[in-house]
């Protein structure tokens, strides 16, 4: 998806907003297994600030993954931003904001879809819970605990060979 921003830059205006929806990924990330859901919904505004054109972007996207607790099937959906600057010129990037990714801006065009896939990239959570107060799995039988209490003992069982640890800090004061 291509944002075209010819006429916004002839314009005296100093913003354009524009929404839409990436229906197909035609980026060169490879996102099988990232399991999205499409179409992404995606919104923003372009604000036109001489030399540099700085981009406001808001992307919400679901995607299909488990609880990592219960491992119960669910739809994560997600809203993340991202703030991205593009010059006429990259020569006139000051070497000291090494901090701000900026872009080239090529035929008054905005490569949306690789701007887009990145985003979703980076703002995967890293853990998915169906619920915040989920009590996971019984680590003994496998029982679903949010379904119910399980018939075995609540206190782990320890191996052997590892029983030794439990004593390690007895005799140290903390």
């Amino acid at each position: 998806m291509k944002l075209d921003i010819k006429d916004f830059l002839q314009s005296p205006d100093y913003s354009m907003e524009f929404e839409g929806q990436l229906i197909e990924q035609n980026s060169h990330y490879d996102i099988d297994d990232l399991n999205l859901i499409m179409p992404i919904d995606y919104s923003g505004t372009v604000f036109n600030l001489g030399n540099e054109i700085l981009l406001d972007l808001c992307v919400k996207y679901k995607y299909n993954t488990q609880c990592d607790r219960c491992l119960k099937p669910m739809v994560e959906i997600v809203e993340t931003n991202l703030e991205a600057h593009f010059f006429k010129n990259l020569e006139e990037v000051f070497e000291d904001e090494a901090s701000i990714e900026y872009f080239e801006l090529e035929d008054s065009q905005i490569f949306l879809d690789d701007l887009i896939i990145s985003q979703i990239i980076t703002s995967i959570p890293f853990k998915s819970l169906c619920d915040e107060n989920c009590k996971g799995i019984c680590p003994k039988c496998g029982k679903n605990l949010n379904e119910g209490s399980c018939n075995c003992n609540e206190e782990l069982e320890i191996d052997p060979r590892l029983g030794k640890l439990m004593d390690l800090f007895n005799d140290e004061e903390v």
